[in-house]
Order: C-alpha cells, then structure tokens, then sequence
C-alpha cells in the first residue's frame, strides 16, 4: 500500500471520527436508509463495502468514548456476547481450516461490521424519543426501497430497464436468474425478506396498539404495509411469502398472551380479502409474470422444483465439504474455494453464485456445530426479547405492539433466510438493535 493511499485512509478516518462524535444523534438516524441500500456497496479495490456496516465503524468510536470517560455505561446483552463468541469461532475455524485464510478473515471483518449494528443501537437507542424517531425511520427507509422496487419492476416490464428488477423472458421461463424486483437490494430474495418483515412491522403495530396512543402517523405505517406487500409479490420469493405467513401466525398466537394485544379481527379480514383480489389478479394475467406467478404458488413448497434441485444440490455439496470439520467448520465463507479445488474462483464471471443458500448450513459450513449452536442461541435470545410476559397491555405501551410486531418480523426473517443467507446484512441486526431497545425502555417492562 502507498504512503499516498495510506494518508488518505488516514485522514478519510479521522475525519469521519470527528462527524461520528461531533453528529451522533443524526448519524444514528441515517441507518435505516443506510441499511436499505445492501444492493449498492462501495467498492474498494476488490473489498466491497456496505454504508450502514461502515457508519456502524463509525458510530462505535463515539461509544468506546463514553464508555472511557464513563459518561455512559456499557451495555452487552447475551445476544450481543453470544455474536462475540461466534465472530471468535469464525476467526478461528479461518485461521485454522481455511483453504484461503485471508479471504476468510476479510470476510469476518465483514460479519462484525454487521454485527457491531446490534452492539450501536442497544447502548444508543436508550432514550424514548430517539427510539421513537429512529422506528419512524425505519418506517420511511422501508416505504422508499419497497417503492423503489415495486417501479423499477414497473418500467422493467414497460420496457424500461433501469436497473433494480429482473423481468428477462429467460429468468421467467428458464428460472437461469431470479426473476423479479429486488430495488436497492442484492437480489429478489433479499428485497422480498425485507419487505416481509417490513409488512409484519407495519401491520402489526397497526394491529397491536390503539391509534390514539401511536407515536407515528397511522398513514405511513398503512402506506408501508400496504408498499412492502406489493414487494413481497413482485419478488417472486416463495420463501419471503412463506415467512410472512408464518410471522403473522406467530404474531397472532404470542402477541396475545405476552402482551395482551387485541387483534381486530374485522380489520384483519379486510385486509386479507384485499390481499386476496391483489393476488388473485396477478394469479390469472396472461403474462410472463403471471406463468411465473402461478408456477411458484403450484411449487410453494416442492423441493422437487426446478430451483429446489439447485439449492438440494448445493447443500449436499455443502455438507460434503463439511467432512471431518464437524466441530469447528471449514472457515468463514469458504464453499466458493472449496468448490473451484484450487483455481482462482473469484476469476469465474459468476462466482459469487457459489454460495450457501441457508443461513443454518452456512453456520454449520463455515463454523461448526459449535456456530451453529451459538447462532441459533443468539437469535432466540431476540425472539424471546420480543415475546416474553410482561405486566403491561400494548394498549397502555405503545412500545410493546412494535415490540411484539418487530418480534414476529425477525421470525420471518429466520424462516426467509433458509433460503438465502441475508444475517450478514445489517438491517437484519437493526431490528434485532430496535428489538432490545424497545425491551430495555421503562415502559416496556
């Protein structure tokens, strides 16, 4: 690296150190929009770099401050120890079992920059208004990138192509791409996990908590309700539909005795009759988008599908490559070497298809059932943050529907992400991040 590079980073760094300190509070509040937009990194060289994961750097230099002058006191839950835990056993399963150490080690810098997310917003989100005015943000960056999705996939299939959606004839009838919007996300399959969870985030606190005690509009959590399911369709991503289903299942089911929501069931059929004629009218046009329509919801749950025989393919090769290395895993992100036996996979036009599309078979992969074991704690350590029996009815706490409905959206999450390996994202950690503050506030308990 040259003296002229290594002055640059130098002062790049120092400047964003005194923003981060000096612009804190507003800095926080970019992260949702920042999170939003996984699908359009900063390149560097050949490192690849994702804004929320780079303001996250940068809004830990503030904190390790206030935690040495003692102006503030750290907070690290057992979510946040058991992620620790798991970035050791990365470095260290890389260090040791790696057929490419370097890039492994690279890639658990990746994984902490995400997981530092989690680690800023529980020792920041401490004071209700900011919770407040970060939730609402949330709510805009979801409604812009499920908008943007739902015209790039518009223009795409007017003829316009600008990017963002994935309407060629080949990906509809051939399925060599995955059709369908994707936005500002990587692909489909990421876009339509974000607008699930989005869905359930809205409708639920919709749901959850009386309109005369929101502290947001009603009409920007209907408008993203109504945005993200739109997305959700338009991905095409049996998985992100089947995880919208079974996050509303199990925020109907544990809302009720955790927190004592009152679900309107009136509201709630209404609701599901428009989805159904939305559905229904997507279902019968006689389109490529609609023959890929009908094909994924004949197919929902058919391992026997086109797309299912590429993912059972790819796992047993995972697992083949998992052999001998039960215990501590064959290094961070090492299914693409392993699979090129030697050559330079990341010469290959599509090597970043070579990939573990399951978050639970890439823990086990890449770390073992050792990984594995504190991945899954740490998620339910999230889940159990969410619907845990309080005293309180989300009637008199408002902070307690978003709780329960960002709860069911991380269920969704984990349903999606079989499927796909988005906990390397960072909007994945946000929520979990508004998840425990919501359960730390004084009225949430």
């Amino acid at each position: 690296m040259s003296a002229s590079v290594v002055i640059a980073l130098f002062v790049v760094v120092t400047i964003g150190s005194i923003s981060a300190i000096r612009f804190r509070r507003a800095l926080l509040l970019q992260l949702p929009f920042l999170a939003a937009l996984n699908g359009l990194p900063l390149h560097m060289g050949t490192a690849s770099v994702r804004l929320d994961q780079l303001l996250a750097c940068a809004l830990t230099i503030p904190m390790l401050m206030s935690w040495i002058t003692r102006r503030e006191r750290p907070h690290v839950d057992l979510t946040a120890w058991l992620l620790a835990a798991l970035l050791a056993v990365n470095v260290l399963s890389s260090a040791v079992n790696s057929p490419l150490p370097m890039y492994s080690l690279q890639q658990c810098g990746n994984l902490m920059t995400a997981w530092l997310v989690y680690l800023v917003l529980i020792n920041t989100l401490v004071d209700r208004a900011l919770l407040i005015a970060f939730f609402a943000n949330v709510l805009w960056a979801a409604l812009f990138a499920c908008l943007i999705g739902i015209a790039a996939f518009a223009l795409s299939v007017a003829g316009i192509d600008v990017g963002g959606a994935e309407v060629g004839t080949s990906a509809a009838e051939n399925l060599t791409q995955a059709y369908g919007a994707y936005g500002t996300m990587v692909e489909p399959n990421i876009f339509g996990s974000y607008a699930a969870a989005h869905l359930l985030i809205a409708a639920g606190v919709l749901l959850a908590v009386p309109r005369e005690r929101l502290p947001w509009r009603p009409l920007l959590l209907a408008a993203v309700a109504i945005a993200a399911f739109i997305g959700l369709v338009l991905s095409f991503t049996r998985a992100a539909w089947l995880s919208a289903i079974v996050g509303g299942v199990f925020f109907t089911a544990f809302s009720r005795r955790s927190v004592r929501v009152r679900v309107p069931w009136r509201a709630v059929v209404i609701v599901l009759v428009i989805a159904l004629a939305g559905i229904a009218a997507l279902y019968v046009m006689p389109t490529e988008a609609g023959t890929l329509f009908r094909y994924k919801l004949a197919n929902l749950v058919n391992p026997a599908s086109q797309t299912g025989r590429v993912r059972l393919f790819s796992w047993a090769v995972a697992l083949d490559q998992t052999d001998h290395h039960w215990l501590l895993g064959r290094g961070t992100y090492t299914f693409a070497p392993l699979a090129a036996e030697g050559a330079d996979f990341q010469r290959y036009e599509n090597w970043r298809n070579l990939w573990i599309g399951n978050y639970l078979l890439l823990a086990l992969h890449d770390t073992g059932v050792i990984g594995l074991s504190l991945l899954v704690a740490a998620l339910w350590t999230v889940v159990r943050k969410s619907f845990r029996r309080r005293h309180q009815s989300a009637s008199h706490s408002p902070l307690l529907g978003a709780s329960s409905a960002l709860g069911a959206a991380f269920v969704s999450m984990c349903i999606a992400f079989l499927a796909t390996t988005g906990f390397s994202f960072g909007f994945s950690w946000m929520i979990a991040g508004v998840v425990a503050a919501c359960a730390r506030m004084p009225d949430a308990t």
